[in-house]
């Protein structure tokens, strides 16, 4: 049993390293030239970019509880406050990098809007929440925090200011 779950493990850690291909339409300027789709590597998000995707997402506003038992009249008002910056967000944790994020999330974001459908932007979304959650992240902050860098150690008297 132990032996098990080291290898799913190991092969957890090893689909974050090399990451997972995703298929979208290619751009008419490629379609062209016969190349119909172009492939997107997803793999574990950077720091930066999980900075950056917390950010876009932090900005809507949206709630867990909020998504629970919505009309399908307030999901289309999300939709239109906040599809934007959602997809904004999508497009900066596929890029994952800051200049090619800085540089190229408004276009990508643009083309994933016009050329995914509702499905297949899920798809992504969900394949990125998969590979780059925010666990790692905790994990780190607890970690620092148990360390308690400013507490005096042993030998030390501590003084007020």
């Amino acid at each position: 049993m132990k032996e098990q779950l080291h290898t799913e493990k190991f092969a957890a850690d090893t689909i974050l390293q090399k990451g997972v291909q995703v298929k979208i339409p290619a751009p008419f300027f490629l379609k062209v030239f016969g190349k119909k789709t172009i492939n997107l590597k997803i793999t574990s998000p950077l720091e930066g970019t999980m900075h950056r995707v917390a950010s876009y997402y932090l900005r809507t506003g949206i709630t867990f509880d909020m998504l629970e038992g919505i009309t399908t009249e307030e999901a289309l008002l999300l939709q239109v406050k906040h599809g934007k910056t959602i997809s904004k967000a999508v497009a900066v944790a596929v890029l994952n990098g800051y200049w090619s994020g800085k540089l190229f999330t408004r276009p990508l974001a643009w083309y994933l809007r016009w050329h995914l459908k509702s499905k297949e932007l899920f798809a992504l979304t969900t394949a990125l929440l998969i590979y780059g959650g925010v666990q790692d992240f905790m994990n780190t902050t607890k970690s620092v925090r148990k360390m308690k860098l400013t507490t005096p150690r042993m030998g030390q008297k501590s003084q007020g200011s």
